[in-house]
């Protein structure tokens, strides 16, 4: 009897895949979190519209609608930490004495 090592549904090539780093844009902090803000304002008005198109009866499935509402959620969740983290550092920096 052998025993072999659990593997993700397509095998060693498919775990290679989800493990390769992303490569995060260069530019200055405003920037990124422009690009953050618009990203959740995009997640929010998305899972907005589709209970939109839920209530009015149209072809979307109920799990689609809670599964972009979750999504809106989280990316809010994630930039309302960015926000404290960034007000704790300045907070931190004008205590600081010169």
């Amino acid at each position: 009897m052998t025993v072999e090592a659990i593997t993700a549904a397509g095998g060693a090539a498919a775990a290679a895949e989800v493990l390769v780093p992303v490569a995060l844009p260069r530019g200055d902090f405003r920037v990124l979190l422009g690009a953050g803000i618009s990203g959740v304002d995009g997640a929010l008005k998305s899972a907005d519209q589709q209970v939109r198109m839920l209530a009015a009866g149209q072809e979307i499935t109920p799990h689609d609608v809670m599964i972009s509402m979750e999504e809106a959620r989280m990316h809010l969740m994630l930039l309302s930490e960015v926000r404290n983290r960034v007000v704790e550092a300045y907070q931190e920096l004008s205590r600081m004495q010169l």
